[in-house]
């Protein structure tokens, strides 16, 4: 795992990042044994398939591969948050509280003060309250260690004063937090009858948000992202798609109205469009997805690093070939394939990420569909191969699942009978299967392509009805949102 997650974060840096690293290194003496792994991680030649660690270890075998990766790290994160704190307000507010400990134990108070003062007006403009309280009580400490000197009592309660509220205002947020995070558990994870406003749990957790929604911090925008973020939320798995839809545009209104809140750059505002995105896609509003992927677009073409111009870029795409997918637009879903190969979008993929098994998976499924075997199996043998490390990312699933339809379409009915035992031995340790997958296992099971015309009619009616059950289960969307296996059950049944 440690091969794995390092040279996933060293795959992640840009070529600026690259040259920062290389130049840090440069002017370090001594030993460099971690460089050597570090240009392992680009070398292409003559891989055969081997890890990162085993090519280490035939070129190097003298040296520890452990303690190699380990110094490596090091290294690469400490250059990384340096190149940071240049970017972000976030790691600065951090960074001058750090230097405010230490000036305060080498008894510098002054130059403490200034620092904690910087700290305090950084926090303020990104209603970061964690730093803002930090700040405060690192100050207060300092004041009365030194005596309060040339501090009234009504400015010590003032301070505390201050201090008081930040506080009150982080409880607030940890507290809207909680409710969100057991309002997408209780939806997603447990038990709930189909009528939502009979589940009392669920309408306590509404009750108490829109409590918590009318108290003093209401006007902040960390309160009103989760605000909207917990509606949108509950729409969405109460069947309220309209609803959904218009609270998802409130929330991305606000978010831009906010942009001196972001981040530097905000992974946190693109986290929010790829989770609108997948809502959508999931209940099948697939024109209603355009205007979110262009603001993925907008923001991959800003100025920021590379990084996340990559992940922008390639989450735009994959939603991009998701929506032609869903609309039946398969021939313009080609062409998007190969004009984001001739542009190089394609290329600028982040390794290891989510969304790279996703447009794996899409392409895939474009070939698929176009009856394109060869270049279909590619694809997803490109998902598995990238996938071994995170078999928990749904893409995964969803890809081995098409690449079993994959090989019944290719009469490949030894493998198939492997395949699926293999199939259900990876993914029991993940819970119950999906009604979908018992669906297309039964039906491959039974071969309609070797059945008659009146087998196939009686089935049809039978799975039909299946469907139906399965279109009313929230679950099964976790996996049919990446594709309508059911429309291939149909199809193979005449």
């Amino acid at each position: 795992m440690l091969s794995f997650e390092l040279e996933k974060l060293v795959k992640s840096l840009s070529s600026t990042e690259k040259k920062q690293f290389q130049l840090h290194c440069y002017k370090i003496k001594g030993p460099k044994d971690y460089v050597l792994l570090f240009d392992l991680a680009f070398d292409s030649t003559n891989s055969e398939g081997k890890t990162w660690e085993q090519r280490f270890k035939e070129k190097h075998p003298s040296k520890s591969f452990e303690n190699t990766a380990n110094y490596l790290y090091k290294v690469l994160t400490d250059t990384l948050i340096h190149t940071r704190i240049e970017q972000d307000t976030w790691y600065q507010q951090y960074q001058c509280l750090l230097k405010a400990r230490l000036c305060f134990e080498r008894s510098i108070p002054t130059r403490a003060f200034k620092e904690l003062h910087k700290a305090s007006k950084l926090a303020a403009a990104s209603q970061h309250h964690p730093v803002a309280y930090q700040a405060a009580r690192m100050e207060l400490t300092a004041l009365s260690d030194l005596g309060f000197p040339g501090l009234s009592e009504q400015q010590l309660v003032d301070k505390q004063m201050k201090a008081k509220h930040t506080l009150q205002s982080l409880r607030q947020i940890h507290e809207h937090y909680s409710l969100y995070e057991l309002l997408s558990h209780r939806l997603t994870k447990g038990k709930r009858p189909e009528n939502s406003k009979q589940d009392k749990q669920v309408n306590d957790l509404i009750l108490s948000e829109l409590s918590l929604s009318t108290r003093g911090s209401q006007h902040q925008f960390e309160p009103q992202k989760l605000h909207l973020l917990f509606q949108s939320f509950f729409f969405i798995h109460s069947g309220e798609y309209r609803s959904a839809l218009r609270i998802f545009n409130e929330l991305t209104k606000l978010t831009e109205a906010n942009e001196s809140m972001w981040d530097y750059p905000p992974y946190d505002y693109l986290s929010a469009l790829d989770g609108i995105l997948d809502s959508l896609r999931s209940i099948g509003y697939y024109q209603e997805m355009i205007p979110f992927i262009d603001k993925l677009t907008a923001l991959s073409e800003r100025a920021y690093p590379e990084h996340f111009k990559s992940v922008a870029t390639l989450t735009a795409g994959v939603y991009r070939l998701n929506r032609l997918l869903g609309c039946k637009q398969y021939e313009m879903a080609a062409q998007f394939i190969v004009d984001s190969s001739a542009n190089g979008d394609a290329q600028r993929t982040v390794n290891g990420h989510e969304k790279q098994l996703e447009y794996y998976f899409f392409v895939a499924l474009t070939h698929f569909v176009l009856q394109q075997w060869s270049k279909a199996k590619k694809q997803l043998n490109l998902l598995i191969g990238a996938a071994k490390q995170t078999p928990q990312h749904l893409a995964y699933r969803a890809g081995r699942l098409l690449h079993i339809l994959l090989s019944y379409e290719m009469d490949d009915m030894g493998y198939i009978e492997y395949e699926i035992r293999s199939y259900k031995r990876a993914f029991s340790k993940q819970g119950k299967a999906y009604k979908t997958e018992k669906l297309i296992f039964n039906i491959i099971a039974a071969d309609p392509k070797r059945r008659g015309n009146a087998w196939k009619a009686t089935t049809r009616k039978k799975v039909t009805t299946r469907l139906k059950e399965i279109a009313t289960d929230k679950r099964e969307l976790q996996l049919t949102k990446f594709a309508n296996f059911g429309q291939w059950a149909l199809a193979s049944l005449g």
